[in-house]
């Protein structure tokens, strides 16, 4: 019997071997073998979809739209073809095909769609690999399903990868042909993810250049007990005015209320809460909340860091990094002590895990939390020539995995209210009962919740006050994304959705808009300002580290349909991807969904009109002078021409409106060689000529320009 394994790229595959195998083994040609049993590889994805013109020739041309599939159409990719050639050809040969691909729904369509392609009939199995050293192989081996388990998976890859064809090659047809009536010569890339990524963008850039600061004022009084001193606010009562944040804008009504005060000396607690808090030590990291930290820590994009957890992850040192997941098999727990012995020997990692217990399995040890992938985590191979950017990271995640067997962080947090007279201040602080993991990771301490030391309070004790100040304080805007906090947007989108909109709970489940493996690419498909080559207008721009959207970015939010901007539709789609997964729904009636997407955005585009960015380089109307020439497309001629942007703007000579003909991307202006008027190009008999209404010269038409008398 034949047996074939595939996995999803060439280390995986010589990994596989090397484990199968050690030495003892034949490498050919994309394939390496032992007697009847070989593993190959593909490398990514080495089937894809077929382009427009595939369905039709005349898809060639962009304004024949839409594109709908009626027997959809892959084939190989031209730069892999002779690796796909090498798989189809074991594949004739095959009994059992073992499906190695990553564990997650791209990496169970990459081989499924193959498989497929090939009209694969015999067995398939699924081995799901977390990570590469061999004792996480070991337990993969013990493992293996059957592939049908994973049908449904399949499914929602292939009707992922379909959607996604359908909006971005139907919608960006729909979008730039019509915008180009309207003078845009650049290309509007829609995407299903894309969009509403960059509307958060453009909304956030928007709040800001809105946002008009406004002062506002808080009273602070420092009381004394037992000869230590501490602080609380002034909690403005029900005859003070604030606005809906609860913020006093009035100085003067704060003024008034501190004379008050300060000649007020009865100070009694009346309300005193204590509780004990304790905090777990932070999850271990998942591709996600990597990218955010390490972009936050080190200032690496989310793809710097992704390719750098790739490379280790090829160094069997950590594993698989594509996960969505932070939470670790009970199963795993095992490998803590080997895993920490390991880290222990390194210089730089010895002192954190001196107070390690292997003997803690805290919240991060969950089976019902693992998704098809388990946290990054180490796999306890020893690093070796790591790059800068490697340790950093192999330490961020090394360090996260430590803390997980570091006790809890637990205090005591103190609240109380005074009284002073009949006004009330209050405030709050804490003790440190155990540090625990904090000797570790040393989180941003809570603005709002400061680290205060107060005396033993009671209800009824009386309190020295020592004084009173007021503090000038001025609203911020909102911060602008960075890299890694538009990846935790991203992730955490259900927060940008409305408490009662039904697809905050949709957006929960569905962790987000994107998937790990996609997101980094995402930003930077919108930072782009080439593809394949050519040039093309960026969406975002990078000052530092702040993302601004450019004023492209910002009319093509504006000028598409509403729903592709929220993320609501995006939540759909997610959702109905995973119903797919679970068997809850067909792909069949999630393509016709999409469908109705393509056909409601045709209508929207090809009723609406694009009002152009406005550009420095815009050309002044010679005529009125206040307007600017707009370039326009006439679907009746099939060609570009430019008008004044004032509708009352005509010719004085004649009353008539100008049309100017286009030349390069540039209005062709030229004037009367006697009087100096504006020329009008006009056709007749014997082709076009051009004409001065004041003069009634005309001359010869060139190339497009009159051949001007000297």
């Amino acid at each position: 019997m034949n047996t074939l394994y595939i996995a999803e790229k060439p280390d995986i595959g010589r990994t596989l071997a090397t484990y199968l195998w050690k030495d003892d083994c034949k490498k050919e040609t994309g394939y390496i073998r032992n007697g009847d049993t070989a593993v190959t590889w593909a490398i990514g994805h080495i089937l894809v979809q077929g382009t427009p013109e595939m369905y039709g020739e005349e898809y060639k041309v962009w304004a024949n739209y839409p594109i709908i599939p009626q027997r959809w159409i892959t084939k190989p990719a031209a730069n892999t073809a002779k690796q796909f050639d090498v798989v189809a050809k074991l594949l004739k040969d095959a009994d059992v095909v073992v499906h190695a691909g990553d564990p997650d729904r791209e990496g169970q369509l990459l081989i499924d769609e193959i498989l497929d392609y090939c009209n694969f009939k015999g067995e398939v199995q699924r081995l799901l690999i977390n990570a590469k050293d061999d004792e996480s192989l070991k337990r993969a081996f013990t493992d293996i399903r059957d592939n049908r388990d994973f049908e449904g998976l399949y499914h929602a890859g292939l009707a992922r990868s379909r959607a996604d064809w359908l909006i971005g090659m139907n919608l960006s047809r729909v979008y730039t042909v019509n915008a180009r009536k309207y003078g845009y010569t650049t290309v509007f890339r829609i995407g299903r993810v894309k969009i509403p990524t960059l509307a958060l963008v453009v909304q956030r850039e928007k709040e800001i250049q809105q946002f008009k600061s406004q002062k506002f004022y808080e009273l602070t009084g420092t009381f004394e007990k037992d000869g230590m001193s501490f602080t609380a606010k002034y909690m403005p009562s029900a005859t003070i005015s604030t606005d809906e944040e609860g913020r006093v804008l009035d100085k003067k009504l704060l003024q008034a209320m501190k004379l008050k005060i300060d000649h007020t000396d009865d100070v009694v607690v009346s309300d005193v809460e204590k509780k004990t808090v304790t905090q777990q030590p932070p999850l271990p990291f998942s591709l996600d909340t990597l990218q955010i930290e390490a972009n936050k820590v080190y200032g690496l994009s989310p793809k710097d860091t992704l390719d750098t957890v790739q490379s280790l992850y090829e160094k069997k040192i950590v594993s698989y990094p594509r996960s969505d997941c932070n939470y670790i098999p009970v199963s795993q727990h095992g490998d803590a002590e080997k895993i920490i012995r390991m880290l222990a020997s390194g210089n730089a990692l010895a002192p954190v895990t001196d107070a390690a217990d292997v003997g803690i399995s805290g919240k991060a040890f969950d089976d019902a939390k693992i998704t098809a992938h388990h946290a990054i985590i180490p796999t306890g191979e020893k690093p070796t020539d790591l790059t800068e950017n490697e340790q950093n990271i192999f330490d961020m995640i090394a360090k996260r995995y430590v803390v997980q067997f570091y006790k809890p962080f637990v205090f005591e947090k103190t609240s109380f209210k005074f009284a002073v007279g009949d006004e009330i201040f209050v405030g709050s602080g804490r003790e440190i009962l155990e540090l625990g993991f904090r000797t570790v990771e040393k989180e941003e301490q809570d603005a709002k919740e400061p680290v205060l030391s107060v005396p033993t309070l009671s209800v009824g004790d009386v309190i020295g006050k020592q004084g009173t100040s007021i503090t000038e304080k001025k609203t911020t805007p909102p911060k602008r994304f960075t890299e890694g906090t538009l990846i935790a947007a991203m992730t955490n989108i259900w927060r940008f959705v409305a408490a009662d909109n039904p697809n905050r709970e949709k957006l929960k489940e569905t962790k987000g808009i994107g998937t790990p493996a996609t997101r980094d690419t995402i930003i930077a498909e919108l930072l782009a300002t080439e593809n394949k080559g050519k040039p093309i207008e960026a969406c975002l721009t990078k000052k530092k580290k702040e993302l601004i959207p450019t004023d492209f970015g910002i009319k093509l939010i504006e000028n598409i349909d509403p729903s592709l901007t929220l993320p609501d539709a995006t939540a759909e789609m997610e959702y109905a991807l995973s119903e797919i997964a679970s068997g809850k729904k067909t792909m069949t009636a999630y393509i016709d969904e999409i469908i109705d997407v393509v056909n409601d955005n045709i209508r929207f585009a090809e009723a609406r009109e694009f009002p152009l960015v406005e550009s420095e380089d815009a050309v002044p109307c010679p005529i009125c002078g206040k307007g600017t020439l707009l370039k326009k497309f006439s679907p009746k001629l099939q060609k570009h021409f430019y008008i004044c942007s004032d509708e009352a703007c005509v010719l004085p000579e004649d009353g008539r409106k100008m049309f100017y003909e286009d030349d390069k991307g540039k209005p062709v202006i030229e004037h009367c060689s006697s009087c100096r008027t504006v020329l009008r190009r006009l056709n007749g008999k014997n082709g076009p000529f051009w004409l001065c209404a004041k003069c009634s010269k005309t001359y010869n038409d060139k190339h497009g320009h009159p051949e001007l008398k000297k």
